[in-house]
């Protein structure tokens, strides 16, 4: 009887550990091979992977990126993640889809970039924090009470700028990584992390006595944002469904680490608050149009912003957006919300199939005025105007002008100043000209033709051209500033709707008279008399 009880746990002890052997084969990763155009494709509903056939030992290289793949299986089901193996792909190309050469395959980087696009992951600090978690390893002891005390805590820290920071920066920002994962993954915040889901308030009890009050002002930036490190370029690449951006720093001017962290925090939420700012002024003053609009204008495709701090564009303010393009180039970053607008008002309509064939009087127009409106690049613009005016008159005598043109221009400047002091616009209250419609409307008119005037003295370029006239396009033939002014007029007048749905519009053969009632010239005087009853004193410099 006992050799049959024997015999019996045996049977069942080999039954269980086949049980257990064949369970362990169902949950390995199965995908089915195909062969397509130069190319091996193994696939399953989840994950691709694409392997070029110019690839050596391309067995080998797929069984061991099934094998990093099995691993993080392990740890939590993929969701989805396409994976591109050619020698076409020098360097590594890890936006949505991993593109790179066998070479990037064996570094401590590609397997992170598997985990981030396995899972969706944005933050390198989640990432940092599960990779250590999967390949078990060690984190350096820290003591980040005393590091942190002199270093304002921003998860977004050193190692996401490595080629401007020291070792030791790195290794404690991956440690801090590394420790909050853990502690998050010991209170079962999993889920979150892999959802890109954490808030500053599930990091509060984290025991390591760290200010949390920077990371409070840059909350927005979790859960949305990695930096990539591509052929000696940083691009820093934001979430689509959130405010999505690509942004080239590499050629940002470093001083220390810290310093450039927290100015390209600061850049960043200032894009944010712009773009929103826009996308809510828009629906409070022209609530038809953004009801209509809604879809296209929440659906604008992610932007590639390039910081051109070079004179190559002398005749280019600030920066230009290149339609047919998703780039946004900014000599200047006050004129980051003005080139967006170029970009908000064509790329996603045209995306929708709306055709866009504007006029440029209405193009540039729109983009100033939702500009100046909203917008918190348009107050920081006035405010470095006025920090300059105690050196206004100085630096124009340091210019190439001619005696009387010096004279003229000091005196046009005098003037302007006097219409301030007439419209009670203080150049030492700038929260004033920020929080009132009327008074950034005033502003901009007065900056505008002042330029114009200024241009006139020097007898350049007046930027006038010709076009056909009585039809809409005929505000083509206007000198671009002097038409800022006159768009603002036609929105005072008429709506912020109306003139959006302008830009929507067929014109071909469409006449000022048909939109407005009235023929351009009639629009224009109105708009002078416009101008002469709303601001006094504007007669000096118009």
């Amino acid at each position: 009887m006992k050799n049959r009880n024997i015999i019996l746990l045996l049977i069942i002890t080999i039954f269980l550990i086949g049980c257990s052997e064949k369970n362990k084969q169902n949950n390995q990763i199965q995908l089915v091979e195909v062969s397509s155009g130069g190319s091996t494709i193994y696939q399953n509903d989840n994950i691709k992977i694409k392997i070029a056939d110019n690839i050596d030992e391309k067995q080998s290289i797929y069984a061991f990126i099934l094998n990093e793949l099995q691993k993080i299986d392990e740890f939590s089901p993929i969701e989805n993640i396409e994976i591109e193996i050619s020698k076409q792909h020098m360097a590594p190309k890890v936006d949505k889809i991993i593109r790179c050469d066998s070479k990037f395959i064996e570094t401590e980087e590609f397997k992170k970039e598997l985990i981030k696009k396995s899972y969706g992951i944005y933050d390198n600090w989640i990432s940092e924090g599960i990779y250590a978690k999967i390949y078990d390893i060690e984190k350096k002891e820290v003591d980040f009470t005393t590091y942190y005390s002199n270093n304002e805590f921003s998860l977004f820290g050193a190692r996401f700028f490595e080629p401007f920071s020291s070792k030791e920066e790195i290794e404690n920002v991956k440690a801090a990584s590394i420790d909050l994962v853990e502690y998050l993954l010991e209170n079962n915040k999993k889920e979150e992390l892999l959802k890109n889901n954490i808030k500053v308030s599930d990091m509060e009890n984290w025991e390591k006595g760290i200010d949390l009050d920077y990371q409070r002002e840059i909350d927005s930036l979790m859960n949305r944002m990695e930096v990539l490190e591509i052929v000696n370029k940083l691009i820093i690449n934001t979430k689509e469904e959130i405010n999505g951006f690509k942004i080239d720093i590499s050629t940002v001017e470093i001083n220390e680490q810290y310093g450039t962290a927290r100015k390209i925090e600061q850049l960043i939420l200032r894009f944010d608050r712009d773009i929103l700012a826009i996308k809510k002024g828009i629906e409070k003053d022209a609530p038809k149009f953004y009801s209509e609009y809604k879809e296209v204008l929440n659906n604008v495709p992610k932007i590639e912003y390039i910081f051109d701090t070079t004179n190559s564009y002398d005749s280019i303010d600030g920066g230009f957006f290149s339609r047919g393009t998703d780039k946004i180039n900014l000599r200047d970053i006050n004129s980051h919300a003005h080139e967006y607008c170029h970009l908000f008002f064509y790329s996603p309509f045209m995306e929708k199939g709306i055709n866009i064939a504007k006029p440029e009087w209405l193009n540039e127009g729109i983009a100033n005025y939702l500009d100046i409106i909203y917008s918190e690049a348009s107050i920081k613009m006035i405010e470095d105007e006025f920090n300059n005016i105690p050196n206004y008159t100085e630096l124009l005598s340091t210019q190439d002008f001619t005696e009387n043109e010096l004279k003229e221009l000091k005196s046009l400047y005098h003037d302007l100043l006097n219409i301030y002091i007439k419209n009670d616009i203080d150049i030492n209250n700038i929260e004033e000209i920020a929080k009132r419609k009327n008074k950034r409307i005033m502003k901009n008119n007065l900056n505008v033709l002042y330029r114009v005037k200024f241009r006139k003295i020097l007898d350049t370029n007046s930027n006038e051209g010709n076009a056909p006239m009585d039809l809409m396009i005929e505000g083509d033939s206007m000198d671009y500033h002097k038409n800022f002014s006159f768009f603002n007029y036609l929105v005072e007048e008429y709506g912020l709707g109306k003139m959006l749905y302008l830009n929507v519009a067929d014109f071909n053969g469409l006449t000022y008279k048909e939109v407005f009632g009235k023929t351009f010239e009639e629009l224009k005087v109105d708009w002078m008399n416009y101008l002469q009853e709303n601001i006094k004193g504007i007669e000096s410099i118009l």
